[in-house]
């Protein structure tokens, strides 16, 4: 037999033993995988627990009074959406930097030729983040309960909150996929992680947006942070839904169609790299 004939039968072999296995499986194994490695990352758990947990009684010691004397409603709302977005997005980069690393490694190579779906890999991914997010944000609520916190619309609404914060979870990972896969990835997602510092000052969680002057309301008011907060905020404290909400869906879907090509087109190169 050629040597072309041995790499077809062997092309055709490996494409019959990986459609053995569902997308749905794969993608569940390799969530799994991920989440039960970050949990052992002392950078991930700081990141997406420790790190937003510590803020949000901050943010309640330091700024809770004066905000909710602006007439934005009790800050602890505010603050625990505010947070919340902060653990899924400072989260995404602590991540990112981990697939750099897979990357450098060399390890997305060999998973690459595993026998399983290949883009159960990058569903897996986003699963997890998706996760995680879900995680990190259950326990701010745990947290702000003492702080005054309550599920003042029902529990159903409170779990659609947590919802929230796990549905934006989806775009930032998308985009940090894109750009972690890249030749420069790790400084890349370095200065994302800048860009989300700046975000975290900047937004309606942090003080009403009235507060901040004319010209920057509308970035404030529109920047993707701000929706998603007071989605979150109306579902537990009370107040308009419809209109954030909307706004919230369509930059999770603007941020995963424009950088969802680009994060399977990039994982695929960085591995075949690696």
């Amino acid at each position: 037999m050629s040597q072309a004939q041995t790499a077809s039968v062997a092309a055709t072999a490996s494409s019959v033993t990986r459609s053995r296995v569902g997308l749905g499986t794969q993608s569940t194994v390799h969530a799994a995988a991920l989440l039960r490695a970050w949990s052992r990352d002392p950078a991930v758990v700081v990141q997406a627990i420790v790190f937003p947990a510590f803020l949000l009684v901050m943010f309640q010691l330091v700024l809770g009074e004066t905000v909710t004397a602006m007439g934005g409603g009790d800050s602890v709302y505010g603050n625990v959406g505010l947070v919340a977005l902060v653990g899924t997005m400072f989260g995404t980069v602590s991540t990112g930097l981990s697939l750099t690393a897979e990357r450098e490694s060399g390890l997305l190579g060999r998973l690459w030729t595993l026998p399983v779906p290949r883009i159960g890999f990058i569903t897996g991914r986003l699963l997890a983040e998706i996760v995680r997010t879900g995680i990190g944000t259950i326990i701010l609520f745990m947290v702000a309960i003492p702080m005054g916190f309550r599920f003042e619309q029902g529990i159903a609404l409170g779990v659609a909150a947590i919802g929230v914060a796990m549905l934006c979870s989806l775009g930032w990972a998308v985009l940090v996929i894109a750009l972690a896969t890249v030749s420069s990835g790790k400084q890349i997602v370095t200065h994302l992680g800048a860009l989300f510092l700046l975000m975290l000052f900047f937004n309606s969680g942090f003080v009403p947006v009235t507060e901040y002057p004319g010209w920057l309301q509308p970035i404030v008011r529109y920047q993707p942070m701000s929706p998603a907060i007071d989605t979150m905020s109306s579902l537990t404290e009370g107040g308009a839904i419809a209109a954030p909400l909307a706004l919230t869906l369509l930059w999770v879907a603007g941020m995963t169609v424009v950088f969802g090509g680009l994060a399977v087109r990039g994982y695929r190169r960085a591995a075949e790299n690696s």
